[in-house]
């Protein structure tokens, strides 16, 4: 995947275009302030960059879209962005659209049909990449993650600010979660991880299950095959014990015979005793004859009681009525010739007044020993009630007694149905037991369950190693440093044309630290610590050139073009000297010399890849070379610049 061209929008319709040549170098040259470096920024932004990096000015916030069309080698893509409005910091809007002979669209055509990780996906997919998600160590906390074009992209460009720094050798490796995307994805992008690493690290999990399910059962099996017999013996001695064998002298060592003798005592059942409903209805009968008796024991109480009462409550009145007979008793001595009312009782005289006070008395005394007569008539009838109450009594308890000896053989005889359902309860214990062990046997005992189990754990033991062997570490470290040491032998060679300092050693990149390092007998040397803007600017542009080499010649699922933003810069004392971009305005010799190979190197390699392999570089240097000046696609001297200045005219809102 190459850049065919780079549009701008405005906000009034107008378009800017900027064309570049596939498997070519193309020179972006110009003077400071021109639109250079934003040239790479709306690639970025364009390829699904969310981050909003692109200039704030005036002359920028007339942009209303930005846009690529991307050349793959059946087919363009238009990716298209609307441009980050002001404030913003992200934007996640984006257009997408495929075809064989896109052209430039117009203002009005654009329109948001997707978003920037779709963007990211659909191109990567028409890229190459793959399911490539890196599953991380054992224990860690960190998510899966896959490659996707951003990944890729990040091997594609080099900012002003990334080319000459001896920190960090590759686009956005200062910012936070970057270095750890490079470490995983860069062994996936140099092909030394299967292009279906995800599938074959799925596959690999659920052939592990399958092999531990498999051992298992092997073991289980294995387990219950030893040790069989001793457990079949235990099981029928248990049996015999517990009632369950009808052979009380049963004993045999024939595994068969045991079996039998097993499978017919877990089919035993005891006889469940017949007369449990009739008991369980006599003693409700009998609980409910015993209540009743009890009531009519209490009503029998009450009523002696009550005639006790009525016997005491008699007794006391008979004395009252006796002593008050007793006092009466005097009137005895008066004469049966009773003079009456008006004369004394006693000598007969007359009295003044009448006294009534005798005849009452009579008529008191008779009156009590009317009513003594009645209560000594009613007491022979209350004491016959008493002693039918006391007969009536004795029955009732008689019956009672025989009753409740009736319930206690119940009760007894519950206590002994008490044990034998215990000993039921054993039974039925035994038999689960004997049922699940036959149960477990019954497929060891098949002389070919053990074989067929063993044959699959073999089967999947095999699949296992089929897909470790993929995966392999070793392997995928041996691919690496395969890898690794093609782009090292180029990087060695590309060092040395450019007279780096320690290039005449040994040019390695180390992935680990995500840096360059010069081998030499006295030691290894990181970018880090080898000196000048000069040399980390050389390395930057030897290592990039190496790995793309390396990818161009594997087919692997990068996109085709690198691009440099300013790789002069350090060469460039003064603004003056920047803005005319002339050798002759280096001072030194051999750094002139240096410029040149610069664009050399990087003109042979774009040559040699032809045309596999783009270049686009914006830069101060306005070489005079022929073979460079063929190379300029754009000179911005002379009011030239990346988005016309007449777009403030039909922009004039525009702040």
């Amino acid at each position: 995947m190459q850049i065919r061209s780079i549009i701008l929008y405005s906000k009034s319709g107008e378009k800017r275009v900027l064309d570049f040549r596939l498997g070519e170098l193309n020179i972006v040259t110009g003077t400071s302030k021109t639109g250079k470096s934003a040239v790479l920024d709306i690639v970025d932004y364009c390829l699904g960059r969310d981050e909003a990096t692109l200039p704030i000015s005036p002359i920028f916030n007339t942009v209303a879209w930005y846009a690529v069309i991307l050349q793959l080698p059946d087919t363009r893509i238009f990716a298209a962005r609307p441009a980050p409005s002001t404030g913003a910091k992200s934007v996640t809007n984006a257009m997408l659209e495929v075809g064989n002979d896109l052209g430039v669209p117009e203002r009005a055509d654009l329109r948001i049909n997707t978003d920037s990780t779709q963007l990211r996906q659909q191109i990567g997919r028409r890229l190459g990449i793959g399911d490539t998600r890196s599953e991380p160590p054992s224990g860690s906390l960190a998510k899966p993650l896959s490659a996707h074009l951003g990944h890729a992209t990040l091997l594609c460009l080099q900012n002003q600010d990334e080319v000459d720094s001896k920190r960090f050798l590759f686009h956005r490796q200062s910012e936070r979660g970057i270095p750890e995307s490079l470490k995983a994805t860069l062994p996936y992008f140099l092909g030394a991880v299967p292009e279906d690493q995800a599938a074959l690290q799925q596959q690999l999990q659920q052939a592990r299950r399958a092999l531990r399910s498999a051992e298992n059962r092997l073991k289980a099996a294995q387990e219950a095959n030893q040790g069989v017999e001793a457990q079949l013996q235990s099981l029928l001695g248990e049996a015999r014990v517990h009632g369950l064998l009808t052979q009380d002298g049963f004993s045999s060592s024939d595994r068969d015979a045991v079996i039998g003798a097993l499978q017919q005592a877990s089919s035993f059942r005891p006889a469940r005793p017949g007369g449990d409903e009739e008991q369980r209805r006599q003693e409700i009968l009998l609980t409910e004859q015993s209540a009743a008796l009890r009531r009519q024991l209490r009503s029998l109480a009450e009523e002696r009681q009550l005639l006790n009462d009525l016997e005491s409550q008699a007794a006391g009145y008979q004395g009252a009525v006796t002593r008050g007979m007793s006092r009466l008793s005097a009137l005895n001595l008066v004469p049966d010739a009773f003079p009456g009312e008006q004369s004394c009782p006693l000598c007969g005289s007359g009295l003044a007044e009448p006294d009534p006070t005798v005849a009452a008395m009579h008529t008191t005394l008779q009156d009590l020993r009317s009513q003594l007569d009645s209560v000594q008539t009613v007491q022979p009838r209350r004491e016959q009630a008493l002693r039918e109450i006391e007969q009536a009594a004795v029955r009732l308890r008689e019956e009672l007694r025989g009753i409740e000896g009736a319930l206690s053989i119940i009760a007894e005889q519950r206590s002994e149905q008490a044990g034998l359902l215990g000993q039921a309860e054993a039974q039925a214990y035994t038999r689960g037991r004997i049922n699940a062990y036959l149960s477990q046997i019954s497929a060891t005992n098949d002389s070919g369950h053990l074989q067929r189990l063993e044959t699959d754990v073999a089967v999947a033991q095999q699949l296992v190693a089929s897909l470790e062997e993929q995966l392999d570490s070793e392997a995928i470290d041996d691919k690496l440093t395969h890898s690794l040491s093609f782009i090292s032998g180029k990087m060695t060679s590309h060092a040395r044309f450019l007279k780096l300092e320690h290039g005449d050693g040994l040019v390695r990149l180390n992935l680990k630290k995500l840096t360059v390092v010069t081998d030499k007998p006295e030691g290894a040397t990181e970018l880090l610590r080898i000196g000048s803007g000069e040399n980390h600017v050389g390395y930057h542009l030897v290592a990039h050139l190496a790995l793309h080499q390396y990818l161009v010649a594997n087919g692997r699922p990068v996109p085709r073009f690198l691009m440099l933003d300013q790789p002069t810069q350090p060469y460039y004392p003064s603004d003056m000297a920047k803005a005319r971009g002339r050798l002759e305005d280096i001072p030194l010799d051999e750094d002139r010399v240096t410029v040149t190979h610069l664009f050399q190197l990087m003109h042979q390699v774009v040559t040699e890849l032809a045309p596999d392999f783009q270049i686009i570089v914006s830069d101060h240097a306005d070489l005079p070379h022929d073979w460079y000046q063929a190379s300029v696609r754009y000179n911005w001297r002379g009011g030239e610049k990346l988005i016309p200045t007449t777009w403030l005219d039909t922009n004039p809102a525009t702040p």
